[in-house]
């Protein structure tokens, strides 16, 4: 079994998938090429990507929600070998009335050379807690 250079150990690749966490969530697509390999392909359900369509998918979920430092939230994060596996939860709000919304998201990122190199994911808003009456919580 060869040697792993720090790059190749879990906690490196998860620190490349926060670094991408935080990049995304200050809209800042300027700093990609850090994390995302110019082969990167991404395989989200509205089809493939390469990583120029992935700056335009953060431009535009920025044109729709308003994203703060702290908006994501990893829950779980697995490696195994080359691939982080992680299920998150996004706080947003929608730009356009300031409705706050949460998202929960699975991603499995391939990080190959402290780099994302190939991804899958999917996304879905959380339903809405409704709001129990008081006589049911005292029951």
């Amino acid at each position: 079994m060869p040697n792993a250079t720090m790059q190749d150990s879990p906690e490196s690749r998860k620190a490349v998938f926060r670094k991408l966490v935080d990049l995304y969530a200050a809209g800042d697509v300027s700093a990609l090429d850090q994390v995302v390999a110019p082969n990167y392909v991404g395989h989200p359900s509205a089809g493939d990507r390469d990583r120029e369509g992935l700056r335009q998918s953060i431009l535009y979920f920025h044109n729709l929600f308003i994203y703060t430092r702290d908006s994501f939230h990893i829950e779980d994060q697995l490696v195994d070998g080359e691939k982080v596996v992680t299920r998150m939860t996004a706080n947003v709000q929608l730009r356009e009335t300031g409705e706050p919304i949460t998202l929960l998201g699975i991603n499995i990122a391939r990080i190959v050379d402290g780099q994302l190199l190939e991804e899958w994911n999917t996304w879905e808003q959380a339903k809405a807690t409704e709001r129990l009456e008081p006589s049911v919580l005292s029951a």
